[in-house]
């Protein structure tokens, strides 16, 4: 059996830094869109499964009369790591990673299955569809959830501050 001091209990403190967003738009719609994306805080990390998330939302507006339908997917990329398992890395020294992955709304039973990627494997991707109308919703917004989790681990890596960089892009279709 293993005793925990308080001196002996560390916090690793982790965050997903930023994801970068990659717009894919044809060059004659009817619409224009903006993506945004908030930033994931585990916050401290203690050594049991922890999680968090952030909203993306993809927000078009109609640009002409009549009506539009605009489609899209939403992809994530591995960051560090895989989809296997991504990876947050200490920002200072020592070196280190923490290993954590991304999901579509919520974290699964059993982690790294349906991981939110760009759906290749067993990933998984957003998908959408909005129908624009210039006088009923010439504005239109979807949101998804982006849900992170990071496993317990039985030895806790160095006290640090712990980031990833996600790219996700989204395809008008």
């Amino acid at each position: 059996m293993r005793c925990l001091h308080a001196r002996m209990r560390r916090a690793v403190g982790s965050a997903l830094a930023a994801m970068t967003l990659i717009l894919a738009v044809p060059a004659n719609a009817a619409h224009t869109c903006t993506v945004g994306i908030g930033n994931l805080d585990f916050g401290m990390y203690f050594g049991n499964q922890t999680t968090s998330s952030a909203t993306m939302s993809v927000t078009c507006t109609l640009t002409s009369t009549g009506s539009d339908t605009v489609a899209f997917t939403a992809t994530l990329s591995t960051g560090a790591g895989s989809y296997t398992q991504r990876l947050l890395t200490n920002v200072g020294s020592p070196t280190d990673t923490l290993p954590y992955n991304l999901y579509l709304d919520t974290v699964p039973a059993i982690l790294n299955t349906s991981v939110w990627g760009d759906g290749s494997g067993a990933t998984v991707v957003a998908s959408g569809s909005m129908k624009l109308q210039q006088t009923i919703a010439p504005v239109v917004t979807v949101t998804f959830t982006v849900a992170g989790a990071i496993a317990a681990v039985a030895t806790m890596p160095p006290p640090g501050a712990y980031v990833d960089l996600i790219a996700g892009t989204v395809t008008y279709n």
